[in-house]
């Protein structure tokens, strides 16, 4: 919560509190989640890091320790356009970040970089730190393959955050937005989004799909999600390290 984004001023709680409403959601539909979590959530907020961890249908993943938030972040993007720092300094950010995870009892397997940026070093580096599953790339119609010693996940339905109405994503900050992802630039109700998802998992062999529970619950209460989960269940479901065990 300390790194202050949009999306946190308008939260009713904190995103951990949201993370762990969703993950309830979740199992009553038994569906396993995977969510990403920054080190310094871990360390802001470490029983209800506990708490999800516990549960059962639950994986828990790294998302960098800081956010890239740190001058060092800051100052290496202004050189290099990259906003992962050196490569010494993102070695460092991994292993403070499955240390934070390792304080709660959780060996992470699975990742996916803060915002998608990654760079040539990225997925090496979680390799060698022991994380096999990667989650970081949005790309359409995308399927699973094997990256630097990693396997890649990409995200082939549309992102939530990006396409959901919710919070300051209006219809009018849209309109004057000049956002255009790999799914395009439109936003939709959280319905149209359920309906978006679910055409984009029958077009594909092996789905991720990219839910964050603060945007779930600012969108609508977390009712699309709810939706979401009982429409997955004919499906079969997975957390990110085992939903595709091909070697």
């Amino acid at each position: 919560m300390s790194l202050e984004t949009r999306d946190q001023a308008y939260v009713d709680g904190t995103e951990m509190e949201a993370a762990v409403e969703y993950a309830h959601i979740a199992d009553d539909h038994d569906l396993p989640v995977t969510l990403f979590v920054t080190g310094k959530a871990l360390r802001e907020e470490p029983e209800r890091a506990r708490t999800l961890a516990a549960m059962n249908n639950v994986e828990l993943g790294g998302h960098n320790y800081y956010a890239f938030s740190t001058p060092v972040h800051k100052l290496w993007r202004g050189l290099t356009g990259s906003w992962n720092g050196p490569r010494p300094f993102q070695a460092w950010e991994i292993r403070r970040t499955l240390t934070a995870f390792e304080e709660v009892g959780v060996d992470v397997r699975s990742w996916r970089d803060h915002a998608y940026r990654h760079d040539s070093n990225t997925a090496e580096l979680l390799a060698r730190y022991g994380v096999t599953h990667f989650s970081d790339a949005v790309e359409p119609g995308g399927e699973p393959r094997e990256e630097d010693g990693v396997r890649v996940l990409p995200i082939n339905t549309p992102p939530d955050h990006d396409h959901v109405y919710h919070s300051f994503r209006t219809p009018a900050f849209v309109a004057e937005s000049d956002f255009e992802g790999p799914f395009g630039a439109d936003a939709v109700s959280p319905d149209e989004w359920v309906d978006w998802v679910l055409e984009c998992v029958d077009n594909v062999e092996t789905a991720t799909v990219l839910a964050h529970p603060a945007c779930m619950q600012l969108a609508d209460g977390f009712e699309a999600f709810e939706a979401l989960c009982e429409r997955l269940g004919k499906y079969e479901t997975a957390p990110i390290a085992l939903a595709d065990r091909k070697p």
